[in-house]
């Protein structure tokens, strides 16, 4: 005779029958109780089993040893473990059956169950230890769990340029706002990264229980958004501007333009304007502002009293009436149908049909023709000829003329002259510092600090002697014009009336009266005339 008793029921096997025993809690036979009677008895092959004697054992008279099979020889149960995978492959569970006189199953013996049901990954050896520890039987519990593929990173897309600048009106120091600075143009220069690209990754690949890999979503992928005038970087994470300009970003692409046109006026909707490369306006430059370009600069309308500045030349279709305001300073020429009551610097040449009352400082000539071609009031002066229809005025207009000698030229050679100086200076500090330390360097061997300033001093020599050979050729360049500044001339076409002052390299002359189709020339110290040679 042999028993088994659990917690709650025993089976006894005798000679003349196997016999169940029940012993409920207070709340009576749970389900799961019912459920792990049921499987014991099943998994114990007991033959000719009388059902409704297990049901009178479990139901009607609990804690009575009931018969329920004739006797038999009893078959001992080692623990078992059921397993399933759930989830679609990304979980195992298992469920612990008790034993019945056989043995109990070791964390190995589970594992190694596991393996031959295929489950590979991420066994929970902690979670199996704790359920053959606990022993809880038919309760089914986690003991792998697969790995989730993790989806790749979005690329991303950074941007190194304001493409949507907003007008931010400059606050001044007594709380009023200048509406004229509202830094509405994003200047680029050549080589200039506008964007870079963080690529798409392509993510971490799962893996199920049963070892099957999981491929991962990759991240979504975007392309740098170029447009025209930009180029992308060898790597393919750069978005680079092609040319200086203005950025803007149209349709989703960033395009550089050489180009900024502004189509109507530069007023306090524009704000002032400040841009690297050629700008075109096609209105008008109202008075209080200021337009300043790395290239030349056009303006379809009227200039008021604003303030032009240009690198390239500045092209004014109508004309500058500045109000005693209006400046203009460009590095190149100046055209324009007229120039009044405005100061013009241009280290180029100045055309146009009419200057009243301004203010010139020209490299070049300045060369005033058209239907008027006229010059009356203010001060001209030209680095070479000037030449007009008519000079002055009927009512005896004060207007003075320079030529031959350029003031921009004559500031540009004193500014040269005085770098050449200092270059000089730092190229015989240089070689002596090289010099010394040489000598040094023969004797004992140098510190860090010595050679890092040799080091610098070689750095220097080189730097200053590559300028050197430059400033000398541009002094030498300049030189020879003032030498030819008593060619200077100026022509006038039709008249010229008194009042006017022409002043040739050293030498001056008055107008006294009205003179005709005449050319005045200097020669041997004097300012002489001819007839007008064009």
């Amino acid at each position: 005779m042999s028993m088994v008793k659990l917690a709650n029921y025993a089976i006894e096997y005798k000679d003349d029958g196997v016999y169940l025993t029940v012993f409920p809690s207070e709340d009576g036979l749970t389900k799961e109780d019912e459920i792990g009677i049921l499987d014991v008895l099943k998994r114990k092959n007991i033959i000719e089993i009388d059902t409704n004697a297990v049901y009178n054992a479990m139901y009607i008279n609990p804690g009575v040893k009931i018969k329920i099979a004739p006797g038999q020889t009893e078959k001992l149960l080692d623990q078992e473990i059921q397993i399933r995978v759930v989830n679609g492959g990304m979980e195992a569970r298992a469920k612990l059956l008790p034993d019945h006189g056989g043995k109990k199953l070791s964390l190995k013996q589970v594992i190694d169950i596991l393996n031959r049901e295929g489950i590979v990954f991420g066994i929970d050896h902690k979670a199996i230890e704790k359920m053959l520890k606990e022993e809880n039987y038919y309760k089914e519990i986690a003991v792998a769990y697969g790995q989730e593929a993790q989806k790749g990173q979005d690329a991303k897309i950074t941007y190194h340029i304001d493409l949507n600048p907003e007008a931010k009106p400059k606050l001044l120091e007594d709380g009023s706002v200048d509406y004229r600075h509202l830094d509405l143009i994003q200047n680029v220069t050549k080589g200039q990264v506008l964007a870079s690209l963080t690529p798409a990754t392509e993510g971490t690949p799962g893996k199920t229980v049963l070892g099957k890999t999981i491929e991962p979503r990759p991240g979504r992928r975007l392309s740098l958004p170029r447009g025209k005038n930009v180029v992308i970087s060898e790597d393919g994470l750069a978005l680079i501007a092609a040319i200086d300009g203005k950025a803007e970003m149209i349709n989703g692409k960033i395009n550089v333009y050489a180009i900024y046109e502004v189509l109507g006026d530069v007023d306090n909707s524009t704000g002032n304007i400040d841009f690297i490369g050629n700008v075109i306006i096609n209105g008008n430059v109202l008075t209080g502002f200021k337009v300043k370009a790395g290239g030349y600069i056009e303006v379809r309308g009227v200039v008021e009293g604003a303030k032009l500045v240009a690198q390239g030349d500045v092209v004014l279709k109508k004309g500058i009436q500045g109000m005693g305001k209006g400046i203009i300073e460009t590095q190149g020429n100046v055209i324009a149908r007229f120039i009044e009551n405005s100061t013009v610097t241009a280290k180029g040449n100045i055309t146009t049909e009419t200057i009243l009352h301004s203010a010139i400082n020209c490299g070049g000539k300045v060369e005033v023709g058209g239907r008027k071609g006229l010059i009356a009031g203010g001060s001209i002066c030209a680095g070479g000829s000037i030449s007009a229809i008519t000079i002055g005025s009927p009512m005896a207009t004060v207007t003075e003329l320079k030529v031959g000698t350029s003031p921009i030229l004559r500031e540009e050679h004193s500014k040269l002259l005085a770098e050449l100086e200092n270059i000089l200076e730092e190229l015989r500090k240089a070689d002596q510092i090289i010099s010394l330390l040489n000598k040094m360097e023969s004797k004992v061997e140098l510190s860090t600090d010595k050679n890092n300033m040799r080091l610098k001093a070689i750095k220097t020599k080189l730097k200053y002697s590559k300028r050197l050979p430059e400033i000398k050729t541009r002094i030498a360049e300049l030189e020879e014009v003032f030498k030819d500044a008593a060619n200077g001339r100026v022509n006038v076409k039709d008249r010229i009336f008194s009042g006017v002052k022409i002043e040739i390299g050293s030498s001056a002359l008055y107008i006294r009266d009205e003179e005709r189709h005449v050319t005045f020339m200097r020669e041997r110290g004097e300012i002489v005339r001819t007839a007008f040679l064009g």
